[in-house]
């Protein structure tokens, strides 16, 4: 028995597996996607195999074969096994077959404007045959069963019918609903008593009944089951020409061009230039029946015969029959080529003399000269050494030269002092530009408060033990003292700060995050308007210069302190993200209110410094750059930057102010007054 059952199961399962397997006899060679079907391979390498059996012409897309083999299928249920039942209707199911013409290209399916979508559903009705309570006989009639197949766009009805034309003029999600609607009669029959049998004295002597119709109602179902496909509408067409820039004996030269093509023929009597950018393969859906899309896939291939290309341009003997065709993915392009000749202008050549300037010769000499006086100097001091160093300082100037234009023999004269020039001025910036990139950075970085999450949590979980007792507290309030004004007013005042102090200090990692972000913002605005190179150090005039030489040890104090309070403002923010909540907590507690408000403001004023520290330097900058002050433009940048270090002064001031303007003890006598004024 045991053997029949297992023989019987297994016949079972290899028929569904025939049933629902690939479809060979499709395909132009079914003996060996037979062989692919036993094979041990997955199924996605079976499906590109069935891919090159079924689709041959890979270099084009072939829209009229897919949507005959997509309509070729017989659907009888559901590819998903997904069926959903109501009161009355049961087994329900819908599927959204597939969509043509339709080309899948990086996950994104493209569609054309005149799109056919196609779908399958089916259900059941079951009528009840249950009695109603009071009733001695109840009988059901299905008197209405009506099922509509709607598509919509973007929520827009387009069309209704399992096979429906859509005309698509926007991106957007493609929905096939079925709603499904059932009526049934319900006909209601109770038992109704007489009198079968009389006495003599005109008195009923035996009661009788029968099951007698009594009344009607109806009962209804509805059910709606619905599908999407995210679409985007393909618009772009391809586009070619040719024009014929110059002919000498039997050769043609022309310039081709070709655009939004999967494929692109120039082709000629005897000879023709292919190029193709995409193939075509299949991809299956709605298995296990296996309903088919285009996909494109980039691929680059380019074919010649009896022509020279040389990127755009090209070279041919025989021009007759010449013609342009492209397509790609829904749109063709065929033309004949304009051969009419539009002459190319072709410079003559020409050596250009160029004037001799004797300040490069100049400038050389002062500084070999100058390199002469170094060396003997250096000589009688280090001797042996000094050949090896004497070199690295002449070959440092090439390696930190500009890659676009490099030094040789024939620019020599004219590379080698910008060369020197551009490595001293790097060499005098050379102490300012660790400081200015730490600047940039504490002016610009984001800051890292997800460090901070976990002790943020631990925090608000600190704060979420006082609710109880604030809650408990006014509960109190409002019993005790129902009939004082006074005290309900503020117990109403309590109840309605703890709401509001349970949500932000719920949010309060999130509103922090938003602060920060829009000042991010705020600053990346600001940064993009400054000049770079308004913090470098310049040689642009003799008075700037000395003034330079005089000041640049002030200018990297300055740049040095002002990083230091950069640094500060940081440290402080990312703990601001801890504090935050106290402080919330704290402000909406009318003894702490002042803590809470210090606490608030505090982080604010660090939050949002930077924004005022860059409007500073942007608005020195642009003062920089008047005739009054280039001369003085060190000056300039020393006074910008202790004016940020001025303002991030104030911010600590204002908060060491703030912090020792009150006393704990009054502060302890205010609270102590506030909760017996409320209490007793």
């Amino acid at each position: 028995m045991k053997k029949t059952i297992f023989i019987l199961v297994t016949a079972v399962l290899l028929l569904s597996n025939f049933v629902y397997a690939f479809d060979c006899s499709l395909t132009y060679d079914e003996d060996y996607c037979n062989e692919i079907l036993e094979s041990e391979l997955n199924e996605t390498e079976k499906d590109l195999l069935f891919s090159t059996l079924l689709y041959q012409d890979s270099t084009f897309p072939d829209h009229e074969f897919i949507e005959d083999y997509n309509l070729n299928f017989y659907v009888d249920s559901p590819p998903d096994n997904t069926t959903y039942s109501s009161t009355q209707i049961k087994n329900a199911w819908l599927s959204f077959l597939a969509v043509f013409p339709a080309v899948y290209e990086n996950n994104t399916l493209y569609v054309f404007e005149e799109l056919k979508a196609l779908s399958e559903y089916n259900y059941d009705v079951q009528i009840p045959t249950e009695t109603k309570p009071n009733d001695c006989k109840t009988e059901y009639t299905l008197v209405n069963d009506q099922a509509q197949l709607n598509y919509y766009l973007n929520g827009n009805y387009k069309e209704d019918d399992k096979l429906a034309l859509l005309y698509i003029d926007q991106d957007g999600t493609l929905t096939a609903e079925l709603e499904i609607n059932t009526n049934v009669e319900v006909d209601h029959y109770e038992w109704y008593y007489y009198c079968c049998a009389w006495g003599k004295k005109g008195q009923c002597t035996k009661y009788c009944k029968k099951c007698k119709y009594a009344y009607t109602d109806y009962e209804y179902d509805n059910l709606i089951i619905s599908e999407d496909k995210e679409i985007e509408l393909y618009t772009e067409e391809p586009t070619a020409d040719l024009i014929v820039v110059n002919q000498y004996q039997n050769t043609t030269k022309g310039i081709f061009t070709a655009e939004n093509y999967s494929f692109f023929r120039l082709s000629f009597e005897d000879s023709y230039l292919t190029k193709q950018n995409y193939y075509y393969d299949l991809v299956f859906e709605k298995k296990p029946y296996h309903f088919a899309y285009l996909r494109a896939v980039p691929y680059e291939d380019t074919k010649i015969k009896n022509i020279f290309v040389n990127n755009d341009t090209f070279f041919v003997k025989n021009t007759n029959n010449c013609s342009l065709t492209a397509y790609n993915h829904f749109y063709n392009f065929t033309s004949g080529c304009d051969l009419i000749l539009y002459q190319e202008n072709i410079e003559e050549l020409s050596i250009e003399t160029d004037d001799i300037d004797l300040s490069i010769l100049l400038y050389v000499l002062v500084f070999l000269g100058v390199i002469y006086i170094i060396y003997r100097l250096l000589k009688s001091q280090y001797k042996k050494i000094i050949l090896p160093i004497l070199f690295i300082i002449l070959f440092i100037p090439f390696v930190s030269a500009d890659d676009s234009e490099e030094c040789g023999i024939t620019n020599l004269a004219s590379c080698l002092p910008e060369a020197i020039y551009e490595y001293f001025l790097y060499l005098i910036n050379l102490p300012v530009l660790p400081f200015l990139a730490g600047i940039e950075a504490m002016l610009t970085a984001d800051i890292a408060i997800d460090l901070f999450f976990g002790v943020w949590n631990v925090i608000r979980y600190l704060l979420s033990f006082f609710y109880v007792f604030l809650l408990i507290y006014v509960g109190y309030v409002f019993i005790t003292s129902n009939s004082n004004p006074i005290k309900r007013a503020h117990a109403k005042d309590m109840l309605k700060n703890i709401f509001l102090m349970l949500i932000l200090i719920q949010g309060s990692f999130y509103i922090y995050g938003l602060a920060l972000d829009i000042n991010a913002v705020l600053t990346d605005a600001i940064l993009s308007m400054i000049d770079p190179t308004f913090f470098l150090i310049t040689v642009d005039n003799v008075a700037n210069v000395a003034l330079e030489g005089v000041y640049l040890s002030t200018y990297c104090f300055t740049l040095f302190i002002t990083l230091l309070m950069l640094v500060f403002r940081y440290v402080v923010v990312c703990l601001g993200v801890i504090i935050f909540p106290i402080g919330i907590f704290c402000y909406f507690i009318p003894p702490l209110k002042g803590y809470g408000k210090f606490i608030i403001n505090v982080l604010a004023i660090f939050i949002f410094i930077t924004f005022l520290d860059l409007l500073i330097v942007l608005c020195c900058s642009m003062i920089v750059e008047l005739p009054l002050f280039e001369n003085i433009k060190i000056l300039i940048m020393i006074n910008c930057f202790s004016m940020i270090i001025y303002s991030m002064w104030l911010a600590i001031r204002f908060a060491m102010r703030m912090s020792t303007n009150t006393s704990l003890k009054d502060d302890l006598n205010q609270a102590v007054k506030y909760i017996a004024m409320v209490a007793v």
